[in-house]
This record gives C-alpha cells, structure tokens and sequence, in this order.
C-alpha cells in the first residue's frame, strides 16, 4: 500500500502487523513471529480397536486432519470431521463398507458386486487407499469422543463413527440454507470418483450426495482441496494440490473459486510454490535436495489472509516397498496475503509457526496440515493439526498419526518489538470511525504511546506522545486514552503513531461499543 493511500478501519476489526501494508515507516523495530503453545498431549489418536483407523497388524495407524473443526454453537459441542487412512496394503475380512466403495486390493478396482457404476450412474474409481471421513465431538475442545453412529457397517459392525470417504472433508454449516435438511454442506476429494463433490446434510452426521451427482470441480488429483468463505468477498475459495511442470514436478498449490459451493468453479490456477529460497533453506536445516509445497490451509483473519503451509524438504528417496517416493520432513510455516492469492512469508528464515516436537513426541516428523481453518475464542486461536512420528516415506509400519492441538494469544502471530532504546512505528493515513482505540499489546517490561497525526504528519493537538498515558502491562486490549480523553470524531484520516519501549505490539482496533 501506498504510503499516502488511505486506508479505512472497521469498528472492531484487528490491523495485524503481519506484514507492511498500513506501516508508513517504521524505527528500530523488528518483527516477530511467535510460534505456538502447543497443548501437551496430541488431542485424537487412532484407535487399536478401531480397524478403519488403521491398516491390520503391522500397519500405519493414522488420523489425519485435512479436514474441519467447529464449534457449532446450534450443536452446543465442538466438531471435528477428519480422514483417518487404512493404506495400500490393509486387509479385513468382509473387504467391503456396505454403502461405500472401499475395494480389496485383489479385486477388480472399476467394478464393484459386479458392478462398474452406482446406481446414479457414476463409473467407480478405487478408493486404492482406504480414505474415509469420520466424525468426532468434544464439550471443551481437548476431550474428544467418537460416537457411534450405526451409518456404514465395517466388517459387518455399525457400531462406528464413519460418516463418508472424502480425502479431506470441507463442513460448513449453512443458516442461510432454506432447506433444513442441507443444512450442513461438505465438499471435498472423493476417490470413488476421482473428483470433487458436494453432500447436504441436517446434522452434519447423515449426508446425502443424491442431489450432485456430478462433479461441483474438476479435480483429477489425491490432495486436500481447502475451501473456506470469503466473508469479506462473498465467494468460496479452495487452495488444492498440484505438480508443478518443472523437471521433477514438485508440488505446489492451485487456486479456485466460486460464488457458491455448487459452482461453477474457476479452472484450477497456479499459485504458491516453493523458492530458490525455500530450497536453500532445505539444503542448511536439513541437507535437503530441494523443497515443494506440500500442503496449504488459507483462511480470512478480518482484514487480511493467513495461510498455514506444510514445506516438504526432500531429503532423499522414500521406503523401497511403498508407494511414495521421496523422504523428508515437513515444516509448518506462516503466510499472509492481502488478496488471497499473493502470499508471503513474514521472516526471511521460515521460522517453523507450529514446530516439530522432540525425539519421541507424536508430532516429531511432520506437521502434515491443519483444519482449513482455526477456532477463534475471545482471546485465543486454536488451530488443530495433524503431526507424524514418521517422515514422508517412511515404511507403512513406522507410519502413525495423531491430531494435536496448537494455540497463539488473540492476534498473536506475529508483533513489531522494540527494545530499551525506543522503537516508532507510523501508519498509512486512517479513515478513522468513532470509537476509542485499542492495542494488543505486551508491555510488561516497559511502555507505549500513541500519538495522532494529520494525514501529512502534524501532531493533532491533545494526542502527542506526552499527551498519552503510558500502556504497562500485557493486554490483549489495551486501552488508549490520552489527557484529553480517547479519540472520537475523526472526520479527516489520520496517521498514528506507536512509540515502543521494551514492548511488542501485535494489533490495533477501533473498540466495538467504546
């Protein structure tokens, strides 16, 4: 943004310091970015008992949020949708799911009882994995249970918690919907029918694909298609998988959108993929052969997008007898956009957002995606993850995955420091509405001030610096007020200016109902 550009405020939305886009200049201060506080324990775990969670004996045991997490406030309880994965090489005994087309791997992968299309007349793909989507819910967010849902029979039991069989499951829940019955809506990668598709369901339990039988996007891949809405654009966007066209098609990830979930969607377009920086990076940290982007999860934090993207470093070739050739770590890394299609890093050195726990923790591997979006609470965010023990190509039997659970104060991805010595920092002109002002702000081993300033830079009488009662403390909503009381009224935009001292702020706002 322009310097002189003016940018206009909303009554309670936070102006994250994330990149430089309302800073005019600023003075001996840096950017931080905080990595998460991780919850102790992973917070769902593949269950020994459960045989869909895993691939039999000897076999990976794998939970995998590409999925979602709600707290759905009409449903009273937080919700999660995730993918659990029985693998290439799983066996069971009735070698079918009554109801979905999960195929054993010695039978004819097109045809299913005989048949080669369902009774809609959509031709069956093999689900050659082992995909499905299951339910969980929790009343605080750190308990889970999986409910027994009686929907699909597995080795002739219903006492089950599948819902479907999407590779990575996308929920929203729909007020504006007339029909009660589509309340909930889910789109996502089906292996079926190798595409994406659309199911409507009251509950967000019970689904139903009966009234898409055709493709909502044209998808012909195995990745996590991510949609969120824009609220801000009125329009869904989804961030998917791609191979690039490079010597050795590296992943990277494509972009599309569309009014409405049914479509149409855009043609999928190239968007973010890994760097001559990102590679250089890999060869330090980890002796890498090169980087690709793996995974993405984009969501709209107010006024600005964050991205959570999972960095495959490409470390070497993958276990001889499976499937994926390559091996590496993956590393979870913050990006924001303005736009929602270009992104950047906020540190030049890809500091980890979610790092990779410690020899012998469940997520010491690989942070392997996120739910497409986190779960804001007064003043935290909670984003669930999915880590590994493993690398990306490890043996299936080595493979295990567990959901974990990882949290930032309110607005706390990043903040601008500054030390003993002072930092400024003066924004883009503000069209300002009525409001008092309000920082996020840490400031317990030192202070701020804010001063007002006319768009071409004089001091607004009454709101200097030494006008400022100084901010102490750690607050996730400081305050501001000046001697001659808070700022109101403002007619013309105005620049602020924040003076630093041994403090890092995080964001600002005009306070709601100030």
């Amino acid at each position: 943004m322009n310097s002189n550009t003016v940018h206009t405020l909303e009554t309670g939305n936070p102006e994250l310091f994330i990149d430089d886009a309302l800073i005019a200049s600023k003075h001996n201060v840096t950017r931080t970015l905080h990595q998460c506080v991780k919850h102790d324990v992973s917070v769902l775990k593949p269950d020994p008992e459960n045989p869909w969670e895993h691939g039999g004996p000897d076999q990976s045991r794998r939970v995998h949020l590409y999925g979602t997490t709600m707290y759905d406030a009409a449903f009273g309880k937080y919700r999660m949708w995730y993918m659990c994965r029985m693998g290439p090489h799983w066996r069971f005994e009735a070698n079918e799911i009554p109801g979905l087309y999960v195929p054993r791997p010695d039978r004819n992968p097109s045809t299913y009882r005989g048949q080669t299309h369902d009774a809609y007349g959509r031709k069956f793909v093999e689900n050659d994995r082992g995909d499905l989507t299951c339910y969980a819910e929790s009343d605080d967010g750190l308990t889970w249970t999986k409910p027994n849902l009686g929907l699909f029979e597995f080795n002739g039991n219903p006492n089950n918690n599948i819902v479907w069989d999407l590779h990575g499951a996308c929920v929203f829940r729909d007020d504006d919907e007339p029909d009660p019955q589509k309340r909930y809506k889910m789109i996502g990668f089906c292996r079926r029918y190798r595409n994406i598709f659309l199911l409507t369901s009251p509950d967000g339990i019970r689904w139903d694909d009966s009234d898409y039988l055709e493709p909502v996007a044209d998808r012909d891949n195995e990745g996590a298609f991510n949609v969120i809405y824009d609220k801000k654009k009125e329009m869904f966007r989804a961030y998917a998988l791609i191979r690039g066209d490079d010597k050795d098609a590296r992943r990277m990830i494509a972009y599309t959108e569309s009014p409405c979930l049914e479509g149409p969607w855009e043609p999928l377009e190239p968007m973010f993929g890994a760097t001559a920086e990102d590679d250089e990076i890999g060869v330090q940290r980890y002796g890498a052969d090169r980087a690709e982007i793996h995974n993405m999860s984009g969501f709209l934090y107010h006024n600005i997008y964050i991205g959570l993207v999972g960095v495959l470093y490409v470390t070497g070739p993958g276990a001889a007898e499976h499937e994926i050739p390559i091996d590496g770590p993956i590393d979870a890394q913050l990006v924001s956009s303005r736009d929602g299609f270009n992104w950047v890093y906020p540190d030049s050195i890809r500091t980890p957002i979610i790092p990779r726990g410690e020899s012998g923790t469940f997520d010491m591997g690989m942070i392997m995606g996120t739910a497409i979006e986190p779960i804001i609470t007064e003043d935290e965010i909670h984003w669930y993850y999915t880590g590994t023990v493993h690398t990306h190509g490890a043996q299936m039997k080595d493979r295990h995955k567990e959901i974990g659970l990882a949290k930032w104060r309110l607005d706390g991805f990043v903040s601008l420091d500054a030390d003993a010595e002072g930092g400024v920092i003066e924004t883009v002109p503000l069209q300002i509405p009525d409001g008092g002002l309000e920082i996020n702000a840490d400031a317990s081993g030192g202070q701020i001030a804010v001063e007002v300033l006319t768009a071409d830079g004089q001091v607004q009488p009454g709101f200097s610096i030494d006008d400022c009662i100084p901010l102490t403390g750690d607050d996730i909503r400081h305050s501001v007020q000046w001697k001659s009381g808070t700022l109101a009224n403002a007619e013309q935009p105005l620049r602020l200016r924040f003076a630093l001292n041994q403090a890092s702020l995080y964001a600002f706002r005009v306070a709601v109902n100030a």
